[in-house]
């Protein structure tokens, strides 16, 4: 009997860089979900829109490299954070992060953290991840995802379309760009780029053998509790 295959698996990061008060840049209806990488002064607002459309897309907080070196600017970030999206479970580190200050985002309900490069501890894992998973457990509930840009030039690359994946079975992948351009009167449009990335992952759901999970639900995925159809997207956790 053949062994049945792991589908490959997508993390969607479009990044927010200010508040945006409407709603119209999320579709509930959208194929896939999207995780929303915001700062504190846009977390709360992205939050509030993903509630009022029902979307399946999560927000996790982007946090700058001052607070990722102080103990007390970190606290008092995550603090602000769960005040302004109190399901809050993920966030992105933007500089280096002692092993104390990890401890303090378990202490605060988050269970992800997406870093751009893994701090050399001594730890290692403490909890073995999917077999060349780019992420690992170096404190207890907490799981690092190590963001791996990929590139490519050409037409390609300008198009936006360059360094797509290639989405072999059981394979991790996390796509980050920028998400939301803002406007007048705090509306907002999709950037091309995130646009057609979403496009791009869609089809590749609809064809069968990919799965879109958000960044706070890759723990389920990682433990086997967000299993779908090799067809299916992975929504959040109820």
């Amino acid at each position: 009997m053949n062994a049945v295959r792991r589908p490959a698996t997508l993390v969607i990061c479009g990044t927010v860089k200010q508040p945006v008060d409407s709603a119209a840049w999320l579709d509930g209806r959208r194929p896939v979900p999207v995780t929303w990488l915001a700062g504190i002064d846009a977390v709360g607002s992205v939050a509030a829109a993903i509630l009022r459309t029902r979307a399946a897309d999560e927000v996790a907080l982007d946090i700058p490299p001052a607070a990722c070196g102080s103990r007390a600017k970190l606290r008092d970030l995550l603090r602000r954070g769960r005040d302004e999206a109190p399901d809050l479970a993920a966030v992105v580190l933007r500089g280096p992060t002692s092993l104390e200050h990890r401890g303090l985002l378990v202490e605060h309900g988050i269970g992800v953290a997406l870093v751009d490069a893994f701090e050399d501890d001594g730890r290692g894992s403490r909890r073995p991840a999917p077999k060349g998973w780019p992420c690992r457990n170096a404190v207890w509930g907490l799981w690092e995802v190590l963001h791996r840009p990929h590139r490519a030039g050409g037409i390609a690359g300008w198009l936006g379309l360059g360094g797509m994946p290639s989405t072999r079975p059981g394979s991790l992948h996390v796509l980050r760009t920028d998400g939301v351009t803002g406007a007048s009167r705090g509306t907002g449009f999709l950037t091309p780029r995130l646009g057609r990335w979403i496009e791009w992952a869609g089809q590749r759901v609809s064809r069968g053998g990919v799965q879109v999970a958000g960044l706070a639900t890759l723990p389920l995925v990682i433990t086997g509790a967000a299993r779908l159809p090799l067809s299916g997207s992975v929504l959040r956790a109820a």
